[in-house]
């Protein structure tokens, strides 16, 4: 066996441990190549010993054959679970993949990526493609590592900039205390009425409420039915979750709720009764035009939409409407129960789900959505104390 320095590459050309016959082994770094040597001693000692076969012998060293990016797009189209993903991966091989296709998947490092995704923009390629063309990256090196191709990502922690350099994402707005909750809910019962009277099923205000007043992310709010509201206990159970298809079953959690919330889902229960939607077993919120007891194929697991939202939001006439979406809701209710508490983040924690304070805290919004004074002042100096007298 001999090792030599090939260029930008550290060779090795060891012997088959089942065929006897010379095979190449490349590294980028000569600690790389004795990684690489000194796995293949172990697997050759292990075939001495009986540990493994010599079938799986021979497929270990071949799935570590040299494979460039392109062989592998080509492999997951092959393998992809339906036409439109296999014929993504092929245009993403021909046109913005291009420039990395012919290189081999280890490397595909930071450097690499960041001269790619210099040439994408300078192709005018918009950061919304750039973002659709890295995921689609990503997956290919998932596929790869299923395969054993890889066993790590050359590139790190490397993300591509996909925000304009110095702004920041704007913040999500909520209601910032209890009053301006209360308008949105009366705002959002307003359009009910409204669609009521047009013959059409007005679920604004059950939707909001429930999201408001129990911090439901909008999987949960479809997956909701009528056995998990105990109204005597003041109590809903958050047991599934909604996606797009398919429920998935949730860790079982019992919120208290407030009793208004059971009174606005009462007045919404008779409303499904009268429009022939309504399943004892069902869902809370079935498709408006569904059969009894039968749950709405919400796309994306989106329950309430954002045109419904953003309508009771400038009803209400509260600012910067375009800036809420529907998981303002869960950011309203974690406010106002860190309000509540006096700003105990573990037992709003507990009442939220969250599994960290950390990531409680990006829900969190003060009270006034002017900048906040300073939480201290320093004592005056003593040219300013002279002043003052």
């Amino acid at each position: 066996m001999t090792a030599t320095a090939d260029g930008a590459r550290f060779v090795a050309h060891p012997r088959h441990p089942v065929t006897g016959r010379q095979i190449q082994i490349t590294a980028r770094t000569s600690r790389e190549l004795a990684e690489q040597l000194e796995a293949l001693r172990r697997m050759r000692f292990d075939l001495a010993i009986g540990r493994v076969s010599r079938k799986d012998v021979a497929d270990r060293l071949g799935s570590r054959r040299r494979r460039t990016v392109v062989q592998a797009v080509r492999a997951a189209s092959r393998a992809a679970s339906s036409p439109a993903t296999s014929r993504r991966l092929q245009s993403f091989a021909s046109v913005v993949g291009s420039k990395l296709a012919e290189l081999e998947l280890d490397q595909v490092d930071a450097g690499e990526l960041a001269r790619w995704e210099e040439w994408l923009r300078s192709r005018s390629y918009a950061r919304s493609s750039i973002g659709t063309a890295w995921r689609t990256l990503r997956a290919v090196y998932r596929f790869a590592a299923l395969r054993g191709w890889i066993d790590r990502l050359p590139w790190g922690a490397w993300r591509p900039s996909t925000r304009p350099s110095g702004k920041p994402r704007p913040e999500r707005e909520a209601a910032r205390t209890v009053e301006e909750l209360v308008e949105l809910l009366r705002a959002a019962r307003a359009i009910d009425v409204e669609r009521e009277d047009r013959g059409l099923l007005g679920d604004v205000e059950p939707k909001m409420a429930s999201a408001s007043l129990l911090g439901l992310r909008q999987g949960e709010l479809a997956g909701m039915r009528w056995p998990d509201l105990d109204r005597s206990a003041c109590t809903v159970t958050i047991a599934r979750q909604w996606r797009g298809s398919a429920t998935k079953t949730l860790r079982r959690h019992v919120v208290r709720a407030l009793p208004e919330l059971f009174s606005i889902l009462e007045s919404y229960r008779s409303r499904l009764r009268s429009h022939g939607l309504f399943g004892h077993l069902g869902p809370v919120f079935p498709m408006r035009s569904s059969m009894p007891g039968r749950p709405r194929a919400y796309r994306g697991g989106e329950c309430l939409t954002r045109g419904d939202l953003r309508l009771a939001v400038q009803r209400a006439q509260l600012p910067h409407p375009f800036s809420w979406s529907p998981h303002s809701l869960r950011d309203t209710f974690a406010s106002l129960e860190a309000h509540g508490h006096g700003g105990d983040l573990k037992a709003v924690m507990q009442r939220t789900r969250h599994a960290s304070i950390a990531s409680l805290v990006r829900y969190l919004r003060s009270r006034s959505r002017e900048p906040a004074p300073p939480g201290f002042q320093l004592p005056p100096s003593p040219a300013q104390m002279r002043a003052l007298k």
